[in-house]
């Protein structure tokens, strides 16, 4: 995980993010989420998502709704235990 957090780390100054933006707990556990219970390429698109919806909402989007900020990623995750595929 060193490197891992070096990245990250690294990631969030090349973003201009202040330090400890990224919580890398969090995110990898909507990947596994979203991977397992949906299909493996779902798993950058829902991070992905949720980035967005978590950026939306901090710069105070008048759209923003419940569905974006800080409990996207469990909605997201909660979106894909539910989901079933034939």
């Amino acid at each position: 995980m060193a490197e891992l957090d070096s990245w990250v780390e690294a990631l969030e100054a090349e973003l201009g993010l202040p330090p400890g933006t990224v919580d890398v707990g969090a995110v990898l556990d909507l990947a596994r989420d979203a991977a397992h219970a949906v299909a493996r390429p779902a798993a950058p698109v829902t991070t992905y998502a949720v980035g967005y919806a978590a950026g939306l909402a901090a710069a105070g989007d008048m759209a923003a709704t419940a569905s974006r900020g800080p409990d996207a990623a469990e909605k997201a995750s909660s979106l894909a235990a539910r989901w079933v595929t034939d």
